[in-house]
């Protein structure tokens, strides 16, 4: 009701600060929450991937999570915010670990004591390259989170395999 937020205002304007700062500080407006909407270009030659293509309201409908937690399942003294904190660790792990090869998100699916992270890499030139780096992430993080960790590749030729639409 417009009348009702104008009167608000008012009445904290009065109480709290002067109009000036006031006018400047609090806004009382709706938010315009856009996350995961992509402005449409007008050549259309913006590429999105899947996890880009859709919007967040469409997650567990036409999409699915890009992290799996079933490990509270078994221990139930576990917090739940500390595996939010471990997936993020292992994403920015992953970044880091897999630089200029990493062509997607990464999935984390969590079950009992087991880790599984899923993506898309560009294939290395050498395949000793590619083994090296899945055993050395599966080791240093099966270390780490004292927990069976495997990594799932999904080779893909190059980063116009991995583009779903463009807007």
């Amino acid at each position: 009701n417009p009348r009702m937020l104008h009167s608000i205002q008012r009445s904290f304007v009065n109480v709290i600060a002067p109009a000036a700062t006031w006018r400047r500080g609090l806004h009382l407006g709706p938010l315009c929450c856009k996350s995961g909407h992509y402005k449409i270009t007008l050549k259309k030659d913006r590429p999105l991937t899947y996890e880009q293509a859709n919007p967040p309201y469409r997650i567990g409908v036409t999409k699915g999570w890009n992290s799996w937690n079933a490990s509270t399942l078994r221990d139930p003294q576990r917090q739940p915010y500390s595996a939010a904190y471990e997936d993020e660790f292992i994403r920015k792990f992953v970044r880091g670990t897999w630089q200029k090869t990493l062509l997607s998100d990464v999935v984390i699916k969590r079950r009992h004591r087991e880790i599984v992270i899923a993506m898309m890499v560009c294939p290395l030139p050498s395949v000793a390259a590619m083994h090296f780096l899945t055993s050395y992430t599966e080791t240093l993080l099966s270390h780490l989170f004292k927990a069976l960790v495997r990594v799932e590749l999904q080779a893909v030729r190059g980063k116009n395999n991995v583009i779903f639409k463009y807007i």
